[in-house]
């Protein structure tokens, strides 16, 4: 279909009349990182040619799936928006807005200089495609940048959405797909979908006095065909200082958009827009950071490296101990749930006293770390020693092990986007522990799933540090073969020979293990393929990943994550250390960045090589 183009000179003569709004597009489904956000408008800020003063960013998200009462994913369709989800819906949207602009506040005081605005909108609804295309005529936005989990259908946003068009690629790069407007966008029909937007505040969150000045925007924007659903959006009061994008009406639509019906303007330039700063909105007050935004749990940052509880505190905090509060039991001991007086959850790992093991690992964990602070490694609020108990007292991290998600919890499967967040996140604490922690590296020396933790939001937390050895020259460390079997690297197994790249072969598994949601060591198999590693190197050398994948989650997922998490677990698992990458280029491998990784990615598949990695 031939696109008829706007005038780039008049264009260009009216942007110094014209107030941009540049949507920034994506997946609210999935995790997305503060970094992430930070990057991506940093990128779009050094353009020069998307944004310019004046003009508003949109982080628009679209919300397909929400968490039922139960507990599993359900699709945000009308039906449930509308229905007896609502409730569900709603809140989960609203913690979306707020997670977004707590993590987007840094970037609105960048943009500040510049007059530029940050705003997020939350829109819950399917597909996600169609959800986009709707609101940004919706936006009359002026610049749309698809994130890279959008891409795969670029094709109808070319086809549907009449602006300039850009692409973020894997590793955040801009590109700009379409660099003009056009006027003959095929329409498509209008729904009704519910979505919540707020701007980014340029201050800390507001008191109590000025809360009544915040500005919220309820919006359902779209066509209603069923008098249900009209009566229940009076149930929705507006905010009086708000503004509101509740228009249903196609004349509304074109009206605020400032664009006539097809065909009646030549060239599509969006309206002047006179701009006011809004007062800041109100997002989540508190002096202590989430750990886990889902649940809200928190934990207070100490500022000793490592403080001393006493016994008493501990037994009152873990109601002496009581069964009701184990958690769990191994060779270290036994770790209780407990609540400590100013409110902070802890697990509680408390060491057999009949295990010598145990006291050499409580010292290696105290030592550690006492060393160890970043999002992804759980934080060691204390310890406690009393006679022969020895006590760790770590922060409490909420939704179990990466092991329980794989393994155990049948009810639910856990989707390619968590297990892609997650593999992201591990190998951001095991590059912290290998290259960034003070004193040299850290070895963690046991790494596997039941040692990954994670919250509600499913952010990654590397626990268990009582094998991990401090590497503090370049001498190899030989020392006694401990850890689990299915994860040991040959030096290691065979002469115990320990460096970092004994924790980049068994990240290398857990990569595997992620991808098929198999077991490292599997006597149960019928298949005779009992060795993990073994049974998935032939099929990534010849590309069948359509094997490799886990079937439980059929064709959910992103064909680009998987190949680079696919390649980045060959590398991490050859027999030769030297020839497995550091945990550096451990990260940017599942990031999709092969500029400067040539050499490593021709030694894997040199025939294959994405045509999109910028």
């Amino acid at each position: 279909m031939a696109s008829s183009v706007s005038n780039s000179n008049s264009h260009t003569d009216a942007d110094s009349l014209i107030t941009g709004r540049i949507v920034i597009a994506l997946d609210a489904t999935r995790d997305h990182p503060e970094q992430e956000f930070k990057q991506t408008i940093n990128e779009i800020r050094s353009q020069g040619n998307i944004i310019h003063g004046g003009d508003t960013i949109i982080v628009l998200g679209v919300l397909h799936k929400y968490l039922h009462p139960m507990g599993y994913q359900m699709e945000a369709e009308p039906l449930s928006i509308f229905g007896t989800h609502k409730r569900e819906i709603e809140k989960e949207v609203s913690k979306k807005v707020d997670a977004y602009g707590n993590m987007l506040m840094q970037s609105a005081l960048d943009c500040e200089d510049e007059g530029v605005d940050i705003e997020v909108k939350i829109t819950a609804g399917t597909p996600v495609r169609k959800v986009v295309v709707q609101e940004v005529a919706t936006i009359n936005a002026t610049c749309v940048v698809l994130d890279r989990h959008l891409r795969r259908d670029l094709t109808y946003y070319l086809k549907h959405i009449p602006c300039k068009v850009a692409l973020l690629g894997d590793n955040l790069y801009v590109k700009v797909v379409r660099p003009y407007s056009i006027v003959d966008a095929d329409s498509i029909e209008r729904k009704l979908y519910f979505s919540l937007s707020k701007q980014v505040p340029l201050a800390p969150p507001p008191t109590a006095e000025n809360m009544e000045q915040s500005v919220v925007s309820i919006n359902y924007s779209g066509s209603v065909e069923s008098s249900d659903i009209q009566e229940n959006l009076v149930m929705y009061k507006q905010p009086e200082n708000s503004t509101s994008n509740e228009d249903f009406s196609d004349n509304s639509i074109q009206e605020r958009s400032g664009r006539s019906a097809r065909g009646d303007s030549k060239h599509s330039i969006p309206p002047v827009f006179q701009k006011e700063r809004r007062p800041p909105t109100s997002w989540r007050s508190s002096n202590t950071p989430f750990l886990c935004i889902a649940c809200g749990a928190k934990t207070e940052l100490y500022i000793k490296d490592s403080m001393r509880f006493s016994f008493s505190e501990v037994q009152l905090a873990t109601d002496d101990f009581s069964k009701d509060n184990l958690l769990g039991e191994g060779g270290y001991g036994h770790v209780y749930k407990g609540r400590l007086k100013d409110g902070q959850v802890i697990a509680a790992k408390v060491r057999k006293e009949a295990s010598t093991q145990g006291f050499s690992e409580f010292h290696s964990e105290v030592y550690v770390l006492s060393f160890a602070r970043h999002r992804n490694i759980v934080m060691l609020l204390g310890y406690c020693c009393k006679e022969n108990v020895n006590i760790l007292v770590y922060e409490y991290i909420c939704n179990k092990s990466l092991e329980w998600h794989l393994f155990e919890n049948a009810e639910n499967v856990l989707e390619w986007h968590r297990r892609y967040a997650i593999a992201i996140g591990t190998a951001k604490g095991l590059r912290f522990l290998h290259e960034e922690c003070r004193g040299g590296p850290i070895i963690h020396r046991d790494l596997r799933p039941s040692n990954i933790l994670l919250t509600h939001d499913y952010v990654p937390m590397l626990g268990d540090f009582g094998l991990a050895k401090w590497k503090t020259n370049e001498d190899k460390i030989y020392t006694r073969i401990l850890g689990t079997l299915g994860y040991l690297a040959p030096e290691y197994a065979e002469n115990g020979i320990v460096s970092v790249r004994t924790d980049v072969y068994a990240f290398g598994i857990v990569l595997i293990q992620l991808i098929s949601g198999r077991k490292a060591v599997d006597s149960m198999r019928e298949d005779s393929h009992h060795s993990l590693r073994q049974w998935a190197i032939p099929l990534i050398e010849r590309l069948a990943l359509h094997e490799l994948i886990d079937p439980r989650i059929c064709d959910s997922y992103d064909t680009f994550e998987v190949y680079h998490m696919a390649r980045t677990a060959f590398l991490c698992v050859q027999n030769d250390p030297e020839l497995r990458p550091s945990t550096g280029e451990v990260l940017r491998l599942l990031q999709g960045e092969l500029d400067h990784l040539h050499q490593i990615a021709e030694q894997f598949v040199p025939q294959f090589v994405p045509h999109f990695s910028k």
